[in-house]
């Protein structure tokens, strides 16, 4: 299996309160994990925090705030284009 996620990609932490007590919110991915068996992991970085943390992928999902970082640069591209 391969993982979804690359380094630098800002996403949000689901929170699961039987589990941990970690505080959902965005983080960062600062390493994929080697993978044998088991779920894929990562090592992420709260953006409200100074924590690492390894994550499973199943507790993390795609962040607005990185869709909207995205679109921003994609309209920016655009406009420099458009002006040439």
């Amino acid at each position: 299996m391969l993982h979804r996620y690359k380094v630098g990609d800002l996403l949000d932490m689901r929170t699961d309160l039987r589990r941990s007590n970690r505080p959902a919110g965005t983080c960062e991915v600062l390493t994929c994990l080697p993978h044998e068996k088991g779920p894929l992991m990562y090592r992420v970085k709260s953006v409200s925090e100074r924590n690492e943390r390894v994550m499973e992928e199943a507790d993390l999902s795609p962040s607005d705030s990185a869709k909207s970082l995205h679109e921003a640069n994609e309209s920016f591209f655009s406009i420099a284009v458009s002006k040439r």
